[in-house]
């Protein structure tokens, strides 16, 4: 005999009570598996609270709207361009400390460069991404330092206007996202841009892309001031593993 799925739930009852040699008991026996199966499912999905709809309404409000017509590719909460020579990444983080019904999220960018990926896994045969996570990317930046101010980071509960915080995050995209964004579009800007700007990157990343895009001088120089500055003598086999196949030695 089979027990029902839950109490009260007459047809399962009565499917399960079918007699062993009734020739409907094989389509009971899976009509009532079939529907334990749901009942399952569905006690396992849980329903969203009103602070995560609104956050998922900013994403795809504030956000995606705005970047799909520019041909941005959306994955989570991460919306990736490919261009010709180099990739641009939005990521939408929300904090570690965040529950259903507060959400505290910031805004990551990145600039994803095929060259430092190749040059940085050139010994572990890794494929490049098709699509980069932010991380992975060259150079990164948070919309509190596009803004050139403290890092920034916006809430969400269940007093939030969502219309509001949509507006807000329309605007980062148009008048700071974006527009940096466009000032590095081409591998060549990147380049200028990576020599002239004090920027924290990686350790050996210019290093890396000077050398992978053939720019000797440039990596000469920042090979040689890297030697300078190191002390451990671990770091320093792998900088002179670089100088090596870049021909700096």
């Amino acid at each position: 005999m089979l027990k029902p799925v839950s109490n009260g739930n007459i047809l399962l009852a009565c499917l399960a009570d079918c007699p062993a040699d009734n020739h409907a008991r094989p389509l009971a026996q899976f009509l009532y598996e079939t529907l334990a199966m749901i009942l399952r499912i569905k006690n396992r999905v849980k329903m969203k609270t009103p602070t995560e709809v609104k956050f998922d309404k900013v994403v795809k409000v504030g956000f995606h709207e705005v970047l799909k017509p520019l041909g941005f590719k959306k994955k989570g909460n991460n919306f990736y361009l490919q261009l010709e020579n180099l990739g641009q990444i939005i990521n939408i983080q929300k904090s570690s400390y965040y529950s259903k019904d507060h959400i505290n999220f910031t805004i990551n960018t990145g600039i994803f460069l095929p060259e430092y990926w190749k040059g940085l896994f050139y010994n572990q045969d890794k494929e490049v991404p098709s699509f980069p996570t932010e991380p992975e990317c060259l150079i990164r930046k948070r919309i509190g330092e596009l803004r050139n101010q403290n890092d920034t980071w916006y809430d969400i509960d269940d007093n939030t206007e969502e219309s509001q915080l949509i507006s807000e995050m329309r605007a980062n995209l148009e008048n700071f996202i974006l527009p940096y964004f466009n000032q590095l579009n081409t591998k060549e800007a990147l380049l200028d841009f990576l020599n002239s700007e004090k920027l924290i990157v990686a350790p050996l990343a210019k290093l890396i892309v000077y050398g992978e895009s053939k720019q000797l001088d440039r990596a000469k120089a920042e090979y040689t001031g890297t030697l300078s500055e190191i002390k451990n003598p671990h770091f320093l086999e792998t900088v002179r593993e670089y100088g090596q196949k870049y021909g700096l030695e």
